[in-house]
């Protein structure tokens, strides 16, 4: 454990749990295993390594180290509740019990664990904007999974997804369908020097109000295509004129083999040639 190393630390992100009376095992104790799967899922999926390491070392009150271990501590109760209140005994499994305190039943555990797993996803997306500023990330192999789609958040999967569900599980499926409808795009419409390019820019921040307007145009094209399964040629065709008259501020597409399906050379007689038509 890294960035939860106390019971302090872990009972600030937990409502409604009892004080540890003396002699019993502290809580972080009980939950030291998953709270070290939490901190490796959230390293290999939303931080990297690097970046992890850094969180770390921020003081308590930073807003991404808060929203870090927030997210942590979610997964890690998220994996451990169906376990907390099961012991292993000499004859067997067994549930814990006290006179004051009777077993939450399935239902409510079943809720729990829901709310949780809710909790960590909307973790993840206030954490995704917080990120871009921390260090090493835009480079992390994470980064590189968010920058892969003009859609770097889980913001897509609302438009998308009325059922009840994981965010982040929506998101996972939806990503590789958004990678092919994008390369569509660039080959046929926008290039892939051009989006590739603004694909980063949309990462790290940086779009100019005329490239930040086509991302935009672009996403709703890709959003109503997952909707409705195609893409409407009229606006495809009103963006790559938005793009045409701007040349300074789409050097990529102007510069690109894409560009050229839309400028065909134009064919003029000539009385020397060998064929000539009226």
């Amino acid at each position: 454990m890294k960035l939860i190393t106390t019971d302090e630390q872990l009972r600030a992100h937990l409502p409604n749990i009892i004080q540890t009376a003396k002699g019993e095992t502290p809580f972080i104790d009980r939950l030291a295993s998953f709270i070290d799967l939490a901190e490796a899922w959230v390293k290999a999926n939303i931080t990297g390594d690097a970046t992890f390491t850094a969180i770390c070392g921020y003081v308590d009150s930073n807003t991404t180290k808060i929203l870090t271990s927030r997210l942590v501590v979610a997964d890690a109760l998220r994996r451990a509740i169906p376990s907390l209140d099961i012991v292993l005994t000499p004859n067997g499994f067994g549930i814990v019990n006290s006179s004051n305190v009777a077993p939450a039943s399935k239902p409510r555990v079943d809720r729990l664990v829901g709310s949780m797993l809710a909790h960590r996803d909307d973790c993840i997306a206030a954490l995704l904007p917080e990120l871009v500023g921390a260090s090493k990330w835009l480079s992390s192999n994470p980064a590189k999974f968010f920058g892969s789609t003009l859609f770097p958040t889980l913001d897509i999967v609302a438009f998308l997804v009325t059922t009840i569900g994981s965010k982040w599980d929506k998101y996972c499926e939806l990503h590789p369908q958004i990678i092919d409808l994008e390369a569509y795009l660039a080959e046929e419409w926008f290039s892939p020097e051009l989006m590739a390019q603004l694909r980063a820019e949309n990462l790290s921040g940086s779009l100019s109000d005329e490239r930040a307007n086509v991302v935009k145009l672009i996403q709703a094209q890709i959003v109503s295509c997952l909707l409705k399964g195609s893409f409407n040629a009229r606006r495809l065709a009103d963006i790559v004129n938005y793009i045409r008259q701007r040349e300074d501020d789409f050097a990529e597409w102007h510069g690109s083999d894409t560009a050229r399906l839309f400028a065909p050379p134009v064919f003029r007689n000539k009385k020397n040639a060998t064929g000539y038509f009226f």
